[in-house]
């Protein structure tokens, strides 16, 4: 890669990342190109040259993001760590991008360019979906997950678990002890309210 290419991935780099940071704090509608350019040091012009218009901005933004989030979903399905272990990293990452994209802001995008939403769907049939369903079979295979139970039924309760921590995130994040929290929600998540086998 010559200079002038890692200049340009560099550039290109900077405005993701002051477009993401300005869209996520104000909206999407309420941000425009001249205030990108500022936050990132690059002039419109250069906006314009590397990505087009700002709809095509946005695409590349939250495409970027959700690689970035699956990229990270599947290194941690493929990791040695135990299932447990994984559930608990899971949860984290999911406050993690519950803090950087609200429900609010995804469904509000989603809603206003169709585009972005294919994008969004794209993502969870092709990518997201048989990643849940690869570390639900691991956690069935080591046991860490009932056989009794059908691939629907830990799907709609690992849906629960997700909705809850995205609508109640900030619950997570003011509480003094977040870590044993969370895992008392992993625990709860394997045991239930009966009673468990062993503390996590």
């Amino acid at each position: 890669m010559n200079g002038f290419e890692r200049r340009r991935l560099q550039k290109m780099e900077q405005i993701r990342q002051a477009a993401f940071s300005l869209f996520t704090k104000y909206g999407i509608q309420k941000v425009n190109i001249h205030e990108i350019a500022k936050r990132a040091n690059v002039s419109q012009v250069t906006i314009y040259n590397y990505f087009g218009s700002k709809d095509e901005l946005v695409y590349d933004v939250l495409k970027e993001y959700l690689e970035r989030q699956t990229d990270m979903f599947e290194q941690l399905i493929y990791s040695e760590l135990s299932f447990q272990d994984k559930l608990l990293k899971l949860v984290e990452l999911k406050l993690s991008s519950t803090n950087e994209l609200s429900p609010e802001f995804i469904e509000a995008v989603i809603s206003e360019n169709s585009q972005i939403a294919n994008l969004f769907q794209q993502f969870a049939n092709e990518k997201s979906m048989p990643l849940i369903v690869t570390f639900i079979e691991n956690g069935r295979k080591s046991g860490d997950i009932s056989s009794s139970l059908s691939m629907n039924t830990i799907l709609f309760i690992l849906q629960a678990m997700t909705d809850s921590i995205q609508k109640h995130s900030e619950i997570f994040q003011s509480n003094s002890n977040k870590d044993q929290f969370i895992k008392e929600i992993i625990t709860f998540f394997f045991y239930g309210i009966v009673g468990k086998k062993e503390e996590l």
